[in-house]
């Protein structure tokens, strides 16, 4: 009798995800340069304001400045299916080195053209590394698939951002720029060496009518309203937590940090909940439940204001509602119009910059003004009618 050979255990990894070990390793490495880019600016705003030389809403607009900049996302999207996933990956990259280098050697209101550039990465990266993904993963496997790098967003919180706490304190504010610029530069040659090629699966091209009729259908549209209003409470939250920690119980940067570190653990938890089970309960359920939770957890926070602890359970709670969210919303919107993924997933990233981009500075403007009550409110309400727009319009297809 011949007797099958046991499956490696690369080989269940792979069957479980539908990418192999290596595949998933240079995606996270190089995703998580990215988020750490992206979240560093949030903990430490106090740090980053004074060491520019600016107020704290000063430097909110700064990061609405590099928010904005995401709404590039749609050119790059479209030049993802058409020039190849991987060479737009490694133009987010770029980006993001010369953004973050570019920050650390100005002053002032010169920051703004680097986070400019800065802001250029995310929009190019995120969709193309999602479109990458989707291209090679069954419908039935995607969610984990996805969830699995959305993994560096909470590791980000939990590794990189009390190593960049420890850098300001210890070294300067431009020091973590600077590093996270060599990094990010790093990343892409990695992805240049180890991420083989695949063809673009798009008959969108850069034919702007094709462009414009994806834009049109109600999924799209319901998707992108729903991200801008996701991303809403998404900004906000980062921002007010840093301020509000630092204000009213004097966190400075290793504190902040280590904050960081646990909301991380909690948006880990987030997405390997969503890595779990968004494959089986479905994701158009699974978006529901996490706007909902989210919603509930933001309008309670205030109610956390009396004590420390409970200000840090309640924003560990907060932090891994949304980003179940955020993970469980991915595999929903890749399906969409199939043989547009990177130009849906762009413009999906087109609403989370705007989003993100309002996000900062009205966060910082209603805690000047009304305080956190103001700012979960207006949060917790934006969440609803995200809930209202991806439940109406945004559909979920059996896989056939």
């Amino acid at each position: 009798m011949i007797q099958s050979k046991p499956v490696s255990q690369k080989g269940r990894l792979a069957s479980f995800f539908g990418l192999s070990a290596q595949l998933i390793l240079v995606l996270f490495l190089t995703r998580f340069t990215i988020d750490t880019g992206t979240r560093m600016v949030y903990p430490f705003i106090p740090d980053y304001a004074t060491g520019l030389g600016l107020t704290v809403v000063g430097f909110s607009w700064l990061i609405f400045i590099r928010a904005i900049a995401g709404m590039t996302a749609p050119i790059f999207g479209l030049l993802a299916d058409r020039y190849g996933r991987r060479n737009v990956m490694m133009l987010g990259l770029l980006c993001q080195a010369l953004g973050a280098s570019g920050v650390a050697l100005t002053n002032q209101w010169w920051a703004a053209g680097p986070m400019v550039i800065f802001g250029l990465s995310l929009a190019a990266f995120i969709p193309a590394e999602q479109a990458y993904i989707s291209d090679r993963v069954s419908y039935d496997k995607r969610g984990r698939a996805l969830a699995i790098v959305e993994f560096s967003w909470a590791l980000a919180g939990v590794i990189s951002l009390p190593l960049i706490g420890w850098l300001i304190e210890y070294s300067s504010w431009r020091t973590s720029f600077l590093a996270v610029g060599i990094l990010s530069l790093l990343a892409a040659v990695l992805i240049r060496l180890q991420l083989p090629d695949v063809e673009p699966k798009s008959s969108v091209g850069v034919k702007f009518s094709a462009f414009w009729a994806v834009c049109q259908r109600p999924a799209v549209l319901a998707a992108i309203g729903g991200e801008i209003l996701l991303f809403v409470a998404v900004g906000a939250f980062p921002t007010v937590w840093s301020i509000w920690l630092n204000e009213d119980f004097a966190f400075k940067a290793v504190a902040l940090g280590l904050v960081a570190t646990a909301l991380g653990l909690a948006e880990l938890g987030g997405s390997g909940l969503a890595s779990l089970f968004i494959d089986r309960i479905g994701k158009k359920r699974g978006s529901q439940i996490g706007f909902v939770a989210s919603a509930i957890g933001l309008g309670l926070l205030p109610l956390t204001q009396v004590h420390l602890y409970a200000a840090i359970g309640g924003l560990v709670l907060v932090g891994l509602f949304l980003e179940f969210t955020i993970v469980a919303l991915l595999p929903l919107y890749s399906d969409q119009v199939p043989e547009a993924r990177a130009t849906v997933f762009s413009l999906v990233g087109l609403g989370s910059a705007i989003g993100a981009a309002f996000g900062s500075p009205l966060a910082a403007q209603l805690w000047e003004q009304s305080g956190l009550w103001a700012v979960s409110g207006v949060s917790a309400g934006a969440l609803v009618m995200g809930l209202a727009l991806v439940s109406a319009f945004v559909h979920e297809d059996k896989p056939s």
